[in-house]
């Protein structure tokens, strides 16, 4: 149906996967990276820049306090719209 596609590769840590099985098991073991992003992302979004380095102690606060329910979706945008990073700008 079309081109062969390699799905091997090496993440920027060094972990390797030779399927995108693999990937999601390396990924779901970096579960706060992957909530910083994402809430990184929808700052950017709901604001229009880019969190400046002042504000990754928020982002940290924000993480902190979601770790213990796993970082839902919904709690994560609650705590953004309510925080400084969003009300300030």
């Amino acid at each position: 149906m079309g081109p062969l596609v390699d799905p091997t590769g090496e993440l920027p840590t060094s972990e390797k996967f030779s399927d995108v099985e693999e990937l999601k098991r390396i990924l779901g073991n970096h579960e706060r990276a992957i909530a910083r992003n994402l809430l990184v992302q929808w700052t950017i979004y709901a604001t229009g820049s880019p969190p400046r380095i002042s504000d990754r102690s928020e982002i940290e606060q924000i993480l902190d306090r979601l770790q213990s329910d796993g970082y839902p979706l919904g709690s994560m945008i609650e705590e953004l719209v309510c925080s400084p990073l969003f009300l300030r700008k």
